[in-house]
C-alpha cells in the first residue's frame, strides 16, 4: 500500500476549510477501499483567529495539526507541513487550496497519472473559476495558462500550487519549497528547479477543481489607492514583494530580467490602472 500526504495550510476561512476536509476524506476513504493507498491529512493553522484547530480536532482528530503564529502565508506555510510530513516519508504529497472544492475523483486522477509516468513527475491540477473560466493550472514559458486534454496528461513549464501531486522520487530530488518565498512564487520556483533537474512537470486531464477568480486588479495597481497604499500592497507577502521577485527573476531568467521586473514593478505602482 502506497502513502499520500496531503497538504494544507490556513489561515481562517473556517467553513472552507471544514468543507475541504470532508471531501478529502471522502475521496481518502475511496482510495483506500480496495487498499492501494493510505491518506493522511496534514494541515497547519497560521495564526487563525476563527477556532479552526479546535474544529479539526473536534470534528476531523485524525488530521495532523502544527500550528505558526500568521506569518508564515501560502508558501512557507506550505513548507513548514510539508517538512513535518516528509519526516513520516511519505509515497506522495499533494499540495491542496483549501479553498477549493475538488471535481469528483479529483485526486484518484492525480495518483493514476502519477503511475502513468512511473511516478517520477509533477502532476498539476486544473482549476476553473466558478462561472467556468480556467484560472490555475499549468503554465507555459511565457506564464499562459494551458488548457488540460481530456483524455492525456500535457507538459507544463510551470504551475499554480492550487492542487499539485509531488511523488516521492522529486522530492527527494528536490526537497520542500525554497523558504524564502513567504506567500507566492514559491510554487513557480519549485517548478523551475524542476525544470533545471530534468524532471517532467505534466497537467492532469480535465478541470480538477473550481475556485473563486481573483480581482482582476491587484490592490497594488488600483489608481483609486494612494501611493503610499499601492506601495505597502506591493511590499506585502500578498503582493509582489521586490526581493522575492528579484529571486525568482534571477533564478528563471537571469540579472538582466530580474532587475528589469523591478523597474516595472515600480513604473505599474506610479502608473496605476484607472479603469477598474
Amino acid at each position: 500500500m502506497q502513502r499520500l500526504a496531503i497538504l494544507i495550510t490556513a489561515y481562517n476561512g473556517k467553513d472552507k476549510v471544514m468543507a475541504c476536509l470532508a471531501e478529502c476524506y471522502r475521496q481518502a476513504d475511496l482510495l483506500s477501499a480496495d487498499n492501494r493507498y493510505e491518506v493522511d491529512i496534514w494541515l497547519n493553522d497560521d495564526g487563525s483567529t476563527e477556532g479552526i484547530s479546535e474544529e479539526v480536532s473536534l470534528r476531523y482528530p485524525k488530521v495532523h495539526l502544527s500550528h505558526s503564529d500568521g506569518t508564515l502565508y501560502w508558501s512557507k506555510g506550505l513548507r513548514k507541513v510539508w517538512l513535518e510530513a516528509a519526516a513520516q516519508e511519505y509515497d506522495f504529497y499533494l499540495w491542496l487550496d483549501y479553498k477549493m472544492t475538488l471535481r469528483e475523483g479529483a485526486i484518484d486522477s492525480l495518483l493514476d497519472n502519477s503511475s502513468f509516468l512511473g511516478h517520477k513527475a509533477i502532476v498539476v491540477g486544473s482549476v476553473e473559476s466558478e462561472d467556468g473560466i480556467l484560472c490555475r493550472g499549468g503554465r507555459s514559458r511565457s506564464s499562459k495558462l494551458i488548457e488540460p486534454d481530456p483524455v492525456i496528461p500535457k507538459p507544463c513549464y510551470i504551475f499554480d500550487g492550487r492542487l499539485v501531486l509531488v511523488p516521492k522520487y522529486v522530492f527527494d530530488r528536490l526537497g520542500a519549497m525554497d523558504g524564502r518565498y513567504r506567500h507566492k512564487l514559491g510554487d513557480y520556483d519549485y517548478a523551475i528547479r524542476a525544470y533545471k533537474a530534468d524532471i517532467d512537470r505534466v497537467i492532469a486531464p480535465g478541470i480538477l477543481g473550481v475556485c473563486a477568480r481573483e480581482p482582476a486588479v491587484p490592490l497594488w495597481r488600483d489608481a483609486r489607492k494612494s501611493l503610499r497604499e499601492r506601495y505597502h500592497a506591493l511590499f506585502s507577502p500578498l503582493g509582489k514583494p521586490l526581493k522575492e521577485n528579484f529571486l525568482f527573476d534571477l533564478r528563471s531568467k537571469g540579472f538582466l530580467h530580474a532587475l528589469w521586473m523591478v523597474i516595472k514593478l515600480n513604473f505599474q505602482v506610479l502608473f496605476p490602472v484607472r479603469n477598474v
